[in-house]
């Protein structure tokens, strides 16, 4: 069963070092599809540099909501999900350790961040453009590649929207 725990008591829960290394073990399986410049690795280690700290900061920002996910006490995933303006709601991270891909953990935590966002509300997110499997998980909650938007991260990304 997954239990999910929200903001603070996200971040009680998995610890920062849990955080660092679930972010470590998703994104070495996720954003490496393709063949990447030193630049571009550089800027994949970074985002598993800084993901404890984004944790820590969406946990206490009225602005962001941090959702964890755990599975039989085992730390699973979690997402950020950020509302920048009246019309920005945009999910921020999605991150899911590879042990519980094809798992309930994903859904559970996409529904999670669009809940808090709301339903009704426009929101957008970012995803590595070689990852068709994401892409695909994306598509079924509704998202789709927004074919005008641009990216302007040093690996390449695909924005997908939602109405």
């Amino acid at each position: 069963m997954t239990e999910l725990l929200t903001d603070e008591a996200a971040i009680d829960r998995a610890g920062t070092d849990a955080i660092t290394a679930l972010t470590q073990a998703a994104t070495a399986a996720t954003f490496y599809g393709a063949p990447l410049s030193e630049e571009q690795i550089a800027a994949n280690k970074r985002i598993v540099t800084i993901s404890a700290a984004t944790c820590a900061a969406a946990a206490t920002n009225a602005n962001q909501h941090l959702a964890a996910a755990f599975v039989d006490d085992r730390f699973a995933g979690y997402v950020i999900a950020t509302r920048h303006d009246s019309s920005g709601h945009e999910l921020d991270w999605l991150m899911v350790h590879p042990d519980f891909r094809g798992s309930p953990v994903s859904s559970t935590l996409m529904m999670a961040g669009m809940d808090w966002l709301g339903h009704d509300k426009p929101m957008w997110l970012n995803v590595i453009a070689f990852n068709a499997r994401a892409i695909r998980f994306y598509e079924k909650f509704g998202f789709a590649i927004d074919p005008t938007a641009e990216s302007r991260h040093v690996v390449p990304h695909r924005i997908m929207r939602r109405a």
